[in-house]
């Protein structure tokens, strides 16, 4: 009976579901995740002594935001920088603490 109608409707009709690789059934019962929210990056370039090339470093390391690099150590910034710039450099010109000057006059 399944094949006659299966002929009928032009569709092949079987009796056991067919194995699809890496398929995942449809749930529409169950509403999608939010979608996370991305922090637009702040222009690091506003803190003295980062220009564009240390921006373009500081963002490859994922340090995007003002209170990204607040949240930074000197010592351990820059062994973690590729361009050359010492601990005392990021000291001397205050990049830590003006970010953080940065993140306080933004709340």
């Amino acid at each position: 009976m399944g094949l006659f109608l299966g002929l009928f409707f032009g569709q092949r009709i079987t009796t056991r579901p067919q194995a699809t690789a890496g398929v995942v059934p449809a749930r529409p019962w169950q509403a999608a995740p939010p979608p996370t929210p991305r922090l637009s990056p702040d222009p690091l370039t506003e803190i003295d002594g980062i220009g564009p090339a240390f921006e373009q470093a500081l963002n490859a390391l994922g340090i995007r935001t003002f209170a990204d690099l607040a949240r930074q150590k000197a010592d351990e910034l820059a062994a973690r920088l590729p361009a050359r710039v010492s601990a005392d450099r990021i000291r001397r010109d205050r990049w830590i603490e003006q970010a953080q000057q940065k993140v306080d006059d933004q709340a």
